[in-house]
């Protein structure tokens, strides 16, 4: 037997490589186009804006076909729930650079390959806890080994040593946060019922609602402090970028790729794991390295990196080892073991469920007319 086999492969996991696709697609406008091209306050609206106009469609065109079969749990203390974590996750992402002194220090974006190889294994420990996902050793010795090149690839890096640790802490509740809303969706259609179009809808709707508020406290203060900040850049964009551009780059393209972007992960949550997210998000922070950082050991992290991947297709059992029993609790082996009891049982039941015309003997099945029959004889031969 090979040490590596395929395990198997699942023609949903393509929706990975279009969300790579999509936002390949929006780096490449982002780095390519000037910066008068596009507002970034704008844009971040933009994207939840088109995730509910896009989520509106598809509610309509599929509304006929929903049809629960199953208990409704629905209550509005769900959405309240999500929009909260919403409101957590953008308040870290569209404050904390603003108001944390040294934001370029504490800026901890910096380390997002080993934020990833952590962000795996917590992920695996929410599915654990809110869906009673089941892993395995294989499942832990890849997260372990895929968390540890996620941490080589910032020590090649030196990214450790760019920044401080002095509020590391605010950082480790937005990953917890951010993990949390993957699960927490991944909860709402699994356990709660709720339909995949209502989830989009919902997820639009709660982070613009969060973004509006955030937004708007943050003009404020700004406003109070005479700060240049959202409203000013607002106003500068509107006055020089040209009327092509705010159509067709701001209010088209924007809204498109944002919309793809969040429905495609809200399908890869819906249809496979959570889990996923984290593959397609690494694939970018080192797509945005390699072409456009300017550390000159950013080449040597694609060791690293493609031994990650790697390592991934045995966590998602895309391929198997077959040694030490790493193969034993697979989703496929588990299926054919199951398969195999199942045809056991069904076979087992053929041979002990009895019509009224048969009876048992050691030697086998017999009819009972065969029985009498044998019985006459034998009368006979004694008379």
């Amino acid at each position: 037997m090979a040490i590596i086999s395929y395990g198997r492969m699942d023609k949903k996991l393509f929706l990975i490589l279009f969300l790579f696709i999509v936002r390949t697609i929006y780096r490449i406008a982002m780095n390519e186009f000037p910066d008068d091209y596009s507002d970034g306050n704008l844009c971040a609206l933009e994207e939840d804006i088109g995730t509910i106009i896009l989520g509106i469609i598809i509610y309509f065109l599929f509304k006929q076909k929903l049809k629960r079969t199953t208990e409704d749990k629905r209550s509005f203390i769900y959405i309240i729930i999500l929009f909260l974590l919403f409101f957590v996750k953008n308040g870290f992402e569209y404050t904390y650079s603003t108001f944390v002194k040294n934001s370029k220090y504490y800026r901890y974006y910096t380390i997002l390959n080993a934020t990833n190889g952590i962000e795996i294994i917590l992920m695996s420990i929410g599915t654990f806890i809110l869906l009673n996902y089941k892993y395995y050793i294989h499942h832990i010795i890849s997260m372990s080994i895929y968390c540890a090149l996620g941490i080589s690839i910032e020590l090649i890096l030196e990214n450790f040593t760019r920044i401080g640790y002095k509020y590391v802490y605010i950082f480790i509740i937005y990953i917890i946060n951010e993990i949390l809303i993957f699960c927490y969706l991944k909860y709402m259609m699994d356990k709660l019922y709720y339909p995949l179009t209502e989830v989009i809808l919902y997820y639009g709707i709660c982070e613009l609602l969060a973004k509006i508020i955030i937004f708007s406290g943050k003009a404020i203060y700004q406003y109070n402090n005479d700060i240049e900040g959202i409203i000013d850049g607002i106003k500068t964009y509107f006055q020089e970028a040209s009327i092509l551009v705010i159509i067709f780059f701001q209010f088209i393209y924007i809204l498109l790729d944002g919309a793809l972007t969040n429905i495609l992960k809200i399908l890869i949550i819906y249809y496979l794991r959570p889990n996923l997210l984290i593959v397609t998000d690494e694939i970018n922070v080192l797509e945005g390295i390699v072409l456009y950082g300017d550390n000159p050991n950013r080449f040597y992290t694609l060791i690293p990196f493609v031994i990650q991947i790697f390592v991934m297709l045995f966590y998602f059992e895309i391929l198997e080892l077959n040694f030490c029993n790493l193969n034993e609790n697979t989703a496929k082996n588990i299926e054919m073991r199951e398969e195999n009891e199942r045809q056991s049982r069904s076979s087992c039941s053929s041979l002990i469920e009895l019509e009224e015309q048969y009876y048992v003997k050691d030697n086998g099945f017999k009819n009972r007319e065969e029985r009498g029959s044998d019985a006459s004889d034998k009368i006979g031969e004694i008379n």
